[in-house]
């Protein structure tokens, strides 16, 4: 079942977030709530979120930052492994549906009302778009959201196994293209089926991706990726990163050989 959420609109959002970036996590959870008095609901059919469920959700994130160091320091791996197990936690219980999650000022709620203190503790003294919902790429819990909701796969043992295929800045290079490609979870995770299967061997990770994300771009406009069957999905995005590796290590002056034995390697064959 999916739930309405409260929206924060800009105009009362922006002043939230110029207060809060210079408060303590300490002030930010004593200012914590399930609702403001400026939220408004969108007008279309549909339940509201209950005021339990709005609880539960901040009890549950919170427990999930207590164990990456909340509310004291964290660190890198700490940080990145809380990001991963948000975006599992938030997808699977806050009954969201894509047109819902796709608007900033739902959020802009969830940031500054219902969990400042943790908004502000991931990125302290954030730019406004980690926590405003300008853009979703960058969202303190938006991008999560939508990072769970591109890799989920409900027949799966496991729906989030693909959680730690990419990292959060080559996962962001592929969300950041969404009109073309980040907008389809069926692209999405052919994509990272083919890319946990390569073996670069030692060829630079983000310029590699790059390339391979350039490539399927400029088919983007002349092929339906949604309407291709599975094998035949994957036998394409395998040829464009053949192309890739070639490419990259063509720039680099690699021997005709060495690709060739890379190539193998990389794929197998």
């Amino acid at each position: 079942m999916s739930f309405l959420y409260p929206r924060l609109l800009s105009g009362q959002a922006a002043p939230l977030h110029e207060r809060y970036r210079y408060l303590t996590v300490t002030e930010l959870a004593d200012l914590a709530g399930t609702g403001h008095a400026s939220a408004v609901y969108v007008a279309t059919g549909g339940d509201r979120v209950p005021e339990t469920k709005l609880e539960e959700l901040r009890v549950l994130v919170i427990s999930l930052a207590r164990e990456a160091g909340f509310p004291g320091e964290s660190d890198r791996e700490r940080r990145a492994l809380f990001d991963r197990r948000l975006a599992t936690a938030v997808h699977a219980s806050m009954g969201l549906a894509p047109a819902e999650a796709a608007s900033g000022d739902v959020w802009a709620f969830v940031a500054l009302v219902l969990l400042p203190d943790i908004s502000y503790w991931r990125y302290p003294r954030p730019p406004g778009d980690r926590v405003l919902g300008t853009d979703l790429t960058r969202h303190v819990v938006g991008r999560m959201w939508w990072r769970a909701q591109l890799i989920h796969s409900p027949d799966d043992p496991d729906p989030y196994a693909a959680m730690s295929i990419l990292g959060e800045d080559a996962f962001d290079r592929i969300y950041s293209r969404r009109r073309a490609l980040g907008g389809s979870p069926y692209l999405v995770k052919e994509i990272l089926k083919v890319w946990d299967g390569l073996d670069l061997q030692g060829l630079p990770y983000r310029e590699t991706l790059e390339d391979f994300l350039k490539r399927l771009l400029r088919l983007a406009p002349f092929v339906l990726f949604e309407s291709l069957a599975p094998d035949v999905l994957h036998g394409e995005l395998r040829a464009i990163a053949k192309e890739t590796m070639t490419a990259v290590m063509e720039a680099s002056e690699a021997g005709s050989h060495e690709i060739r034995h890379k190539i193998e390697v990389a794929f197998g064959s």
